[in-house]
């Protein structure tokens, strides 16, 4: 194996903690997707924060973000960062 192959394995799997206080709205859907997914609040925080630096890099080079049903019909989704 190349030194870069496995590179994600090399890094500690905690590099900084962080303590947040949540707004009512944010500890909803904490539970909401707890429920939904049986995942556990830091990996559902992780995730979100993925998907939130994902979504700010896409909407800062001027793409949009768009969500497609099942029919194949297409909705522009309105994100304000």
């Amino acid at each position: 194996m190349s030194s870069g192959e496995n590179a994600e394995h090399d890094r500690p799997a905690v590099v900084d903690r962080v303590n947040v206080a949540l707004i009512a709205e944010a500890v909803e859907a904490l539970a909401k997707l707890q429920e939904r997914t049986h995942l556990k609040k830091v990996d559902l925080v992780n995730r979100a924060l993925l998907v939130y630096e994902f979504v700010d890099e896409e909407l800062r080079a001027g793409n949009q973000v768009v969500l497609r049903d099942a029919e194949g019909r297409e909705q522009l989704v309105k994100i304000f960062l």
